[in-house]
Parts: C-alpha cells; structure tokens; sequence
C-alpha cells in the first residue's frame, strides 16, 4: 500500500464519524495504528525523557529512604529516646531524679583531647567518648575481635581498656594490646570499633573516636573547672514507642526546668544536623535533576518536529480529505502521550529500584542509614513532572501542525513556515508551564529558593532562543565572496530547518552547570588550601587551666618557629533569649539561625579583638563596672533583627545572663582566627569557671615538634591542628562535590542526546542539499569541512553564553553566598570551549554523516 493510500484510508476514519467521544476513538485507533511503524525518531525523546524522571525519582526516593532510616532507627542514631545535653555543668539532683523516675537513663561524656602513643611518638586528636555501664541503650558497639564491649573498657592488669576508631590506631603507630596516653592516664587498647550505633547524632568530628568509662576519664585530670567537656543523658523511656508520652515528658522537663540550658533532642530528631543536610542536598540535586528534565524537553521538541516532518505527507492527505485540525492534533498527542508514557514509566522503574540497589551495594559503606522501599510519593512527583515537561513542548509544535493548511505542509520541505500555533495552544502551554512551577513548589522543601531557581532557568532559557536567532540573524547578514566551505558553513547556521536555535539551547544549560560547578569547586579548593591557611593560626590550644596559662603561654612564645601567639578566655554557652522572647520562638534567617542553636563559644576583653572593626556602637570603657554589654557579630545581629540597645541572654552553667549589646562587629570568620560572634565585658563573665584558648602560627616544619612539646608538658591540653580539620572540611566537600558533579553529568548527558536530536532535525532538508552539491561538484570532504565549521562555530558560541552564564553563577555563589573571594579559572574556561566544540561537531558529523553517503539518484527521484 502507498503512502498515499495509507493517508486516505486514515483520512476516511478520522472524518467517517461525527464528533465527540466517536471521533475521539477515531483518533486513538489511528494514533494506534501510526505507532505501529516502529520508534523510529523517538529513540532520544525516550532516552531524554528516562533519564530527567529517573535522576528525578531517583534523588527524591533515596532522600525518603534516608529519612525513613533516620526515623525508623532514631532511637539507635540517637542512643535513647530523648537526649538532654549540657557543657561545662553536670545536671543537678532534681534534675537527674526527674529523668530517672522516666526511664533507664545513659550519661555519658564527650571531649576532644590528645592521645599518643606510649612506646613512640604518634600523637593525634581524638574525640573521646566516656561511658557508662548502660551505654548503648539501643544498638549495640560492634569490636574487630568481637570482645564484649563492657569488657574491653574495664580496669584489668592494673590499665583501664579502651577502643579506638583504626585511624587512630594507624595514626599513632599503635596496635591492640598497646597502652595509649591521654591526660594522665594510660589506656590499653583492647580492641579496634566496627561500629558505633549512635556516631551519626555526634554531627563533624575533627578526629578518630576512642571510647573509655566515666572513671577512666575522671583518672585521667582532663576533667577540671571549665574544661570543654559535654554531659550527655540520655534516657529509655518506660514506654519506648509511645510518641504522645515522649512529647508529654518532653514538655514536662520544659516547663519542670526553662532555665536548665541544655540542648534537647528526641528520637524525632535524632541527627537534626544530618537531616539539614539531607534536604539541602536533595533540593540542589533535585532543581539539577529538573533542568535536565527540562533540558530533555528540548530534545521532545526537537523529536515531536522530527516526528511530524516525517508525517508531513500523511497530515497534507488527511487535511485534503477533509480531516478536522482537531483530529490531527488528538493522534499525534496521543502517541507522543503513549511513549511519554513508557518513557516515564522506564523512569520511575529506575527511580524505584536505586533505594535497593545502594542498600545491597554500599549499604556498609554508606554513612548514612537507609530504609529501602517503594515510596508511590516521590515516584508519582517525578512521573508528573514527566508529563508535565511532555506536554509543555510537545503542545507548541503539535498545535502548529494543526492549524498549517495542507498547501504550507507540502511546502514545508523547502519553505518552512515560521507560523505559530493558536492562542489556545499558547495558553495551553503556559497553563503547563505554571504548573510544572507550582509542582516543584510544592514538592521540593524550600520554596523561595525553588522559584529563583524556575525563574533563573527561565531566562537562561530566553537568553539562549536570543542566541540561537542573533546567531541565525547575523549569519544570514555577513557579506562572503570567497571561500565556499565558509559562506556554506556560515550560510547552513539560517538556512530553513537550521538546528542553532535547538543546538544553542541544549547544550547551554549544560555547559553553564558544568561552568558553575566547576568554578565554585575550584574557588573552595584554593580559599581551603591556599588562601585560608596562610591566614589562620597553626594550632588551637584548648582547655588550658587558668593556673596554667601564663606557663603555658611563656613556654610556647619561646619554642623556636612560633609566633603571633593569642590567648582568649573561653566558656560556652546558650542563647536563651533575644529582647526576652524565648529564642526558639526567635524567626532567624537561615544563615544565621545556627547562632540561636546548642552551645555557643563565650569570651570576654577589655579591649576590641585585634581583626574586629566596630560597625555600630561603641566598646565598653577600660575597669568598665556597670551593667553586662556584649559586643556582637554584625551579620548575626542582623539575621537576627538586633542592633545596638536590644537585649541578649545567655544561659552559663545554668545562670542566666542578660546583656545589652553595645557595638557591633564585622568578623572576618575565614581567618580561622579567635572570632567570637558575641564577646561580653569582663564583669559579665570573669567570675565564671572558664579556661583559655591560644593560638598560635609556625612553619610546616615546626609544627611536629611544637605539638610534641606542648602536649608532653601539658597533657591535659588539647591541640588541633588546623590543617587536619581543614581536610576533614575538605574530605566532606570532596564527597557533597561528587553527588552534585554526578547530577551535572547526567544534565550534560541529557544535552548531549538533546544535541544529537537537534542535528537530526531538517536532517531530510541536509540530505537533499548534500545531493545538490555534491551533483554540482562539491566534494564528500568539502561538505566535511563545511559542516565540522558550522558546529564548531555552533559550540564557540554555547561556550561563550556557558562561560558568562556560569562565571556569573558562580561570582553570586561564592561571594554573596559564601561571602569569600572569588577568582576567574582560566582552566575551566578552556575546558568548557574545548567541551563545546567537542561535542557539537562529533554530534554533528554523527549525525549528519547520512547526509555525505546518500546516493544522489534516489533523492532527485524523489523515491
């Protein structure tokens, strides 16, 4: 059967019924019987279309799964049902008794001290933690030699035990059996730990974990006045599993004790540090996840376009027997439906079955806890946003095709129409557009951030149709004479059917992810490990004993290779109160809303610290005896609402203090400096069991010695090395940086496919002009060379709008948002158009290569 006879007896169907529900049936059965020709052109609509659900179902069903093994294990993350948690004090006898006549209640404490070991000269940071007998009150401390934990802990052969995180182990030079010093006591290790059930509510941690008892760190004099030592209760309530009696407890110890000071967590919340972080990473992949979602619409309009070229003829046949506009546009949607259809459902398959996947593969690797399962939420969210991303580019082109008359459809080879659909159509493809916004809205957490993100990718995506026609304007206006791989490849970028505009747009979103990441990557990385260390101090001293300060301070200004050695008193506390308002009913910005939460570093100074330039206000007078004043950090007094004359209060050691702030400061935190966002004058808080802190700078060189000397003298003194927090710090980005590069490769995949379907479209009309040429003359290689110019000229120009586009990006993120110095990467500059021109002519020349094989009598045959 013809092409002809075909079209005619599809003709006779769509127009044999009335109107209504039969000439919609009329429609699916032709629509049916159209998709029985195979995919053919939709091959990259569908890739496009799997890959932007799946990243999307992906991403949002694993953070579900994460959040579901936070609840679901928040009792073990935690290590009880509630956890009341305070620094410097322990908790009172009424405030114990209430606990106790609860539940079975856990104390335990924690610290950062040094360990080295007693048979060599490895000495390192470690995150002590002393136990009870009734740790753990949920899970259970796994051992390398599976020993019993009480038992590896207890006092045998005249040394308590302990356990230590392998990376001490490694650190040190030590080994089981090995005695281990920390403070003034000798450690056996007993054991190396496998697993601690509750080490994901103890947030970062600067080093190795080393557990010991209670006793053992009383022993060991690192407990004294002031020490930076945090008191942790933790309780297994009578009724475990009863939320209504865990939040009626939790309010009775409220209101029982507002004063107390301490930081309450429940099960509910068991690990509130991980589950920010959670949902911030999940919003940025999941906005990634929907450009590339959004990306592959480009690529759905390019393959819907292919789709109706190739039905060019069959849409003139059934219009020239009289086939309503209607009909036309119900068949093609109902087939670019049917394979949206499967393509979402190959989406959402995969989305599906990631949970499963990392929780069989990585489950012992993964910091995270998980909780696979089939979540319909996420999945039914990404299946939407499928639909959704089909409908707002398929409309566009469908409605197009219905209303173009017969006569312009046969034209259309040679003549493109440059019409565009209806109104209705147009507003039909806005209604979409909107909802896709109000849809991401309402599924992804912050919702602000949600609409800058649409709005910001709505004018990339303005910016880049400009482009793509300034880019087809201009060509079509240089005046060539000479040289005719130029003028064709010049003169291909605005001829009928030309692919720039589709080219430009799907390759540029891609390319400006890619540039952004890139940038903002590379201008951490150099604050991190260039800029930042050679600001900030060697060494943070920690806990020095008032009586022990001025030694400790004369002794290390004379160790050879120190200097610029500073010392603070330092004392923690909490926030209770802004202006008397309770400061958990406090509204913060986000930024600064950290301040308002748990124990914050405290000092006190007669004088401005030496980097703080007082904005507003001014600093208390030398002897100042008159009522508490504290200076504040300006950008926390801001994101706050305070200024100069408002009222703070902090809780220390179970006092309530309230000061007026007098002066605010800009406080250069990158410096690593002794920064403090709120220093008091010295009669607020000099009374107060406190210690010091000192700092100090030396060379690499030094360092090793001046640690071992200090920490031989003073064992009960604490020294963190800034460059081993800075590579955990850095560690931490590396793993967040991959997650967000793993996402960018996918939107750059789904350019790629969306590149390739844009070469393809006109790819009849390329063909056709190959074959004239080449009857005319022109060479196989010469249209080579003519169509490797023309992509590579597309690519320059997709670089050039991805490198404004992206350095821009990454200027407001690293300056306005990470408030740090920013610097143009010329590496990434180079890449990135390299990247382009790569990618653009090896995409093309795939593409188009049909189009220099094609044999010339077929086409001019019109076969």
């Amino acid at each position: 059967m013809t092409i002809s006879e075909t079209g005619a007896l599809r003709a006779n169907e769509a127009t044999s019924r009335p109107t209504g529900s039969h000439a919609f049936g009329t429609s699916v059965r032709v629509a049916m019987r159209e998709l029985r020709s195979g995919l053919q052109g939709f091959w990259i609509f569908l890739s496009c279309l799997i890959l932007g659900v799946a990243a999307l179902a992906s991403v949002q069903s694993v953070s579900t799964a994460i959040e579901g093994g936070l609840a679901e294990r928040g009792q073990t993350i935690l290590g009880g049902d509630a956890e009341f948690t305070l620094v410097h004090r322990e908790a009172g006898a009424p405030e114990q008794a209430l606990l106790r006549s609860r539940g079975q209640v856990s104390e335990l404490f924690t610290l950062r001290a040094m360990a080295r070991a007693v048979n060599g000269d490895g000495r390192t940071l470690v995150e002590a933690k002393a136990v009870d007998d009734a740790y753990p009150l949920f899970g259970e401390v796994r051992l390398a030699n599976d020993a019993g934990f009480d038992d590896a802990l207890a006092f045998k052969d005249g040394h308590w035990g302990a356990v230590a995180d392998p990376i001490l182990l490694t650190r040190i030079g030590a080994k089981e059996g090995d005695l281990i010093q920390i403070g003034s006591l000798q450690l056996q290790v007993r054991a190396p730990v496998v697993n601690e059930p509750d080490r994901l509510s103890d947030g970062l941690m600067f080093g190795p974990r080393l557990f010991m008892t209670r006793e053992a760190l009383l022993a060991s004099g690192l407990v004294q006045p002031g020490s930076l030592i945090t008191r942790a209760y933790r309780i297994k309530l009578n009724a475990p599993n009863d939320d209504a009696a865990l939040g009626s407890f939790l309010n009775e110890v409220r209101e029982t004790f507002p004063d107390a000071g301490w930081r309450i967590k429940s099960r509910q919340n068991a690990a509130p540090g991980v589950q920010r972080f959670i949902d911030r990473l999940t919003l940025f992949l999941s906005l990634v996840g929907l450009t590339a979602l959004f990306v592959g619409g480009v690529g759905i309009a390019n393959a819907v376009t292919n789709f109706l070229d190739g039905r060019r003829r069959n849409i003139a046949i059934l219009k020239c027997l009289g086939a309503p506009g209607r009909a036309i546009f119900q068949i093609y949607l109902i087939q670019v439906l049917i394979l949206a259809a499967l393509g979402i459902m190959i989406g959402v398959s995969i989305g599906a079955i990631v949970p499963f996947v990392l929780q069989s593969t990585l489950q012992d690797i993964l910091p995270l806890p998980l909780e696979a399962q089939f979540y319909p939420m996420p999945l039914l969210a990404a299946a939407t946003f499928g639909v959704l991303v089909t409908l707002a580019f398929a409309i566009w082109p469908l409605g197009r095709a219905r209303d173009l008359p017969a006569q312009a459809l046969f034209r259309d080879a040679i003549s493109p129409s440059r019409s565009i659909p209806r109104i209705g159509y147009i507003i039909a493809t806005v209604i979409v557009l909107v909802l896709l916004i109000g849809l991401a809205l309402l599924t992804f957490p912050d919702r602000m951030l949600t609409l800058w993100y649409a709005v910001g990718l709505a004018v990339a995506f303005v910016i880049l149709v400009g482009m793509g026609r300034a880019l087809m304007w201009a060509s079509a206006r240089i005046p060539f004479r000479r040289g005719p791989i130029l003028r064709l490849a010049i003169s291909n970028l605005h001829r009928p059917a030309a692919p720039t505009v589709s080219v430009v747009l799907s390759l540029g979103l891609g390319l400006s992810l890619f540039v952004t990441l890139a940038m903002v990557d590379d201008n951490l990385t150099r604050e991190l490990q260039r800029n930042v260390p050679g600001q900030a101090p060697s060494f943070f001293f920690l806990d020095i004993q008032p009586d022990q300060h001025d030694r400790f301070e004369q002794m290390l200004t004379a160790e050879k290779g120190a200097h610029d050695v500073q010392s603070v008193p330092m004392l923690r506390g909490q926030v209770s109160a802004v202006n008397g308002v309770p400061a958990r009913e406090v509204k913060a910005d986000p930024e600064v809303a950290w301040v308002l939460r748990g124990d914050r570093g405290l000092t006190y100074s007669e004088t401005p610290p030496a980097n703080a330039v007082i904005t507003q206000g001014e600093w208390w007078p030398p002897n100042y005896e008159g009522e508490p004043l504290v200076s504040m950090a300006e950008e926390a007094a801001q994101g706050i609402g305070l200024t100069v004359g408002d009222s703070i209060t902090v809780n220390v050691l179970g006092r309530e203090i309230t000061a007026k702030i007098a002066s605010l400061r800009q406080v250069e935190w990158r410096s690593l400096s002794m920064n403090f966002v709120l220093v008091f004058s010295p009669n607020a808080l000099r009374g107060a069991p406190h210690t010091f802190l000192v700092t100090v700078k030396a060379s690499t060189e030094d360092e090793p010695r001046i640690l071992k000397t200090m920490s031989d003298a003073f064992t009960n003194v604490t020294a963190v090395r800034v460059k081993e927090a800075l590579d955990t710090v850095n560690e931490l980005m590396s793993q967040l940086l991959l997650a967000v590069r793993g996402a960018n490769a996918v939107t750059l995949l789904v350019g790629i496919l969306v590149l390739a379907g844009a070469m393809a479209t006109g790819l009849r009309t390329r063909i056709y002009d190959a074959v004239v040429l080449k009857t005319f003359g022109a060479s196989r290689h010469q249209l080579l060379a003519a169509y490797a110019l023309e992509y590579a000229l597309l690519g320059l120009v997709t670089a050039l709008f991805a490198l404004i586009a992206g350095t821009l990006a990454s200027l407001a993120i690293v300056q306005l948002a990470m408030q740090t110095d920013w610097s143009f990467v010329p590496e990434v500059a180079f890449t990135t158009a390299f990247l382009a021109t790569v990618l653009t002519i090896s995409a093309g020349l795939i593409t188009t290569w049909s189009a220099l094989r094609a044999k010339a009598s077929p086409i001019l045959r019109n076969e």
